[in-house]
């Protein structure tokens, strides 16, 4: 055999083609038995509860029950269409004829749904064609979550949409198509009547990728119309910042923003080059700047301040599940347009760490939120009641393992990921095959078979993490980029690989010390019990996909005083040994081991670093805090979308506004939420308000005026006051709920209010 072996920058910067995902099968490994949960996970839901949505708006008869949780709560419909692709997709991925059954049975629905309307419209969205005749009739009243009093309803239609149209790209449902390009007609004849102001107005609601949908219609279909409506879905108030390179992004909630440069990355690609620069610093900012060791990002479903990470080290709402699903999506555009290997990179990380640790190995439930805080823990779903966004993209996220492990350009193949694979190469008559078991291991083999000599050239990336890189025994300069082997190929053949990780620390984005560990690209943690943990399976019941079990002591947490002192304890089981200094002040070791394999369990990731004295009274000082502050029974951050939709919000005349990370609610009218508290714990109401004299307004719970606060400071930007809630109060409602209830005074607007929590005393 001749080879030429040599390490190559070249092709950074050259546009990159995939391979479709039918053309490439998982080996063994933990992401085929990932792969195989999660299709077990997708037939134990009912098709015609996922259905049922649909039927109803078309008027038909449901036939089932619909599911309940969110399916029920204003967003029927949106896991049916995550359903549909999550189908389509793993059937591409695996070819198992009963997941193609499925796909065309809700096709088939949708298709009769479609019918029965008459003019295209297909959708479970409640109200969703009369939500149509309203926008086109001028009535446009658009909120960050609500457009025209429905949750989210164009991005619920986008899941739809997406659906449909990933049934005809991963499963060859020519009806999909037909059935995607009749909703998208509809849908044209909506925004026609729609002028320009009004529509910028309108996305100022939450739309999911609707640019994204419409430009990969119109690269299927040709149709120019598509294309423009694309354009027209670009929401110029994110996307003219972002092309100028200004990072905005502080307060906004982030699954919003990221499906649109998703779109903005497609019609880059496709040549509209004004997308380029907003897509590329929106990249650097998430990517670089706002994202955790494991690839996830956002606190409370929010880009908080990318200067300060303290949010993230104290929040049990931590980085969200579906944000790394559409940072993926971003990443793989953005390594086949630009060829840029730090995609890769990227994709690498969050898919070994928080994409891989997002599904639990047995049960297949689906996280949420990922707390960062030290030794708090995750919950997931239950495949008969939890009906998140998560799910959905949970659905999913397993189906894909093998979209990214293999591309090429020309007659040169590029071996991107070391996920145990084959692939199917027709167009050059080459099967590879990748056999290896890291990152318990160093050793990789890539076995390549022509049945006919075919001359190609296989690029084996090497990893920027890797320590040291060989192939078929020569080393290769230490340093990233690609190792090539060209050659004409015939017969079988055989390429080892051997590519060697190491440890290394990473301090959070804003420098503060706080510090993650990871071995290649695996992200490690330990295991810290599960004291005072209620359950891992969310309860069916709002706000049941946070981890809600208390939060243990910042304190606690031993210190690394020396990020270096870490050591392989088992390379088969990739488990380390970290020094530490615990809370006692007492030296002692921590057993590390990979992120993803972590389940059912309390867990520690970031780990304070430096002098321990000095850390342990910064982190006392935060306990203290949270002490004075008593136990939170139940609040609502205002303008925050899951908070509000999961505290039965209600208003007329309101609007949810923010600035520099800051996020409120105002009304001319008035606006409510309730607040749960069962066992009537709380003695305290604490609202939080902007100061502004020119405002006026009157609080209210159960419908009976609030007294005088018992305490009322002004902090800064804030108006801090306590209310006591009294027997009357809760007479007013004996089930346990307590509606706040925020009205303008006549003539007069609200406030503007920052957050309303129940409070019992401290410990």
């Amino acid at each position: 055999m001749t080879s030429s072996t040599a390490n190559s920058r070249s092709g950074a910067g050259r546009p990159v083609s995939p391979f479709p995902l039918n053309r490439v099968r998982l080996l063994d490994s933990g992401f085929k038995t990932a792969q195989e949960t999660s299709i077990r996970y997708v037939l134990e839901l009912e098709t015609d509860r996922l259905c049922a949505p649909y039927l109803s708006e078309a008027g038909l008869d449901a036939g089932a029950e619909p599911y309940g949780s969110w399916e029920s709560d204003g967003m029927g419909g949106h896991i049916g269409g995550h359903y549909l692709s999550a189908c389509a997709q793993l059937f591409a991925a695996t070819g198992d004829p009963r997941l193609l059954d499925k796909v065309r049975a809700v096709v088939g629905v949708l298709g009769r749904c479609q019918d029965a309307g008459g003019d295209g419209y297909v959708g479970g969205v409640p109200g969703g064609r009369k939500l149509g005749n309203e926008l086109a009739a001028g009535t446009v009243d658009a909120d960050l979550f609500t457009l025209n009093g429905r949750w989210v309803p164009l991005y619920n239609l986008h899941k739809t949409l997406a659906g449909l149209l990933d049934a005809y790209s991963y499963a060859g449902s020519a009806e999909a198509l037909e059935i995607a390009a009749g909703l998208a007609n509809w849908w044209l004849g909506i925004s026609a009547r729609i002028s320009g102001e009004a529509f910028e107005e309108l996305l100022h609601t939450e739309f999911g990728g609707m640019n994204d949908a419409f430009a990969i219609l119109a690269g299927v279909t040709g149709r120019a119309d598509y294309l423009q409506e694309a354009h027209r879905f670009a929401h110029r108030a994110i996307l003219e910042p972002l092309a100028a390179g200004q990072d905005q992004l502080d307060g906004l909630h982030a699954n919003t923003q990221i499906p649109k440069v998703v779109g903005y990355a497609r019609l880059a690609a496709a040549g509209h080059r004004e997308y380029e620069s907003a897509s590329s610093s929106f990249w650097d900012s998430v990517a670089l700047r706002r994202s955790v060791s494991l690839g996830g990002n956002s606190v409370r479903e929010h880009f908080h301040s990318s200067a300060d990470f303290t949010p993230m080290m104290l929040d049990a709402q931590g980085p969200e599940s579906c944000n790394t699903y559409n940072m993926l999506k971003l990443a793989k555009l953005r390594f086949e347009h630009l060829g840029d290997r730090a995609a890769v990179d990227f994709y690498e990380r969050a898919t070994y760490n928080h994409i891989l640790s997002s599904q639990h190995p047995r049960r297949g439930g689906f996280v949420y939120f990922t707390p960062m805080r030290p030794r708090h823990y995750r919950v997931y779903s239950r495949a008969q009641e939890s009906m998140w966004c998560c799910v959905g993209s949970g659905l999913e996220n397993h189906a894909r393992y093998g979209e990214m492990i293999y591309s090429h350009r020309g007659n040169e193949l590029l071996v991107n990921l070391y996920i145990p694979s084959t692939l199917d190469w027709a167009d050059r008559g080459l099967q590879v095959r990748l056999e290896t078991d890291f990152p318990h291991s160093d050793e990789a083999t890539l076995h390549v078979t022509a049945h006919s000599p075919v001359e190609a050239t296989i690029s084996l990336r090497r990893p920027g993490w890797a320590t040291a890189f060989q192939v078929d025994g020569g080393a290769a300069p230490a340093g990233a980029g690609n190792v090539s082997i060209s050659r004409t190929w015939q017969g079988d053949s055989a390429v080892r690989i051997r590519l060697t990780p190491g440890f290394r620390s990473e301090r959070l984005p804003d420098d503060s010390p706080w510090v993650s560990f990871l071995y290649g690209p695996v992200v490690l943690a330990s295991r810290a019990g599960t004291e005072g943990v209620p359950g891992f399976e969310a309860a069916d019941e709002r706000m049941g996909h946070v981890a809600s079990g208390p939060l243990l002591p910042l304190a606690g947490t031993p210190v690394v005083p020396n990020t270096a002192s870490i050591r392989l304890r088992d390379r088969a089981t990739v488990t380390a040994e970290l020094s530490v200094i615990d809370a006692d002040g007492q030296p002692g070791t921590v057993v590390l081991e990979p992120f993803h394999a972590i389940h059912d369990e309390r867990y520690t990731v970031y780990w304070p670093s430096g002098e321990p004295r000095e850390r342990w009274e910064e982190l006392l000082k935060l306990d203290r805090a949270a002490v004075v502050q008593g136990e939170l029974v139940d609040g609502v951050t205002a303008g925050e979308q899951q908070p509000e939709a999961d505290h039965g919000f209600s208003g007329e005349g309101t609007r949810a506004g923010g600035a520099e990370g800051i996020h409120w609610r105002s009304a001319t009218g008035w606006f409510s939420y309730l607040l749960s508290d069962r066992d009537a714990r709380a003695n305290l109401l604490r609202v939080r308000f902007r100061p502004d004299e020119n405002r006026s307004h009157q609080l209210s719970l159960n419908g009976l005026p609030l007294g005088e606060p018992v305490r009322q400071v002004q902090e800064g930007g804030e108006v801090l006051s306590d209310f006591a809630i009294s027997n009357a109060h809760r007479a007013a409602s004996p089930g346990g709920g307590l509606v706040f209830t925020v009205t303008a005074l006549p003539g007069m607007q609200t406030g503007d209010l920052l957050s309303v929590q129940l409070r019992a005393p401290g410990p």
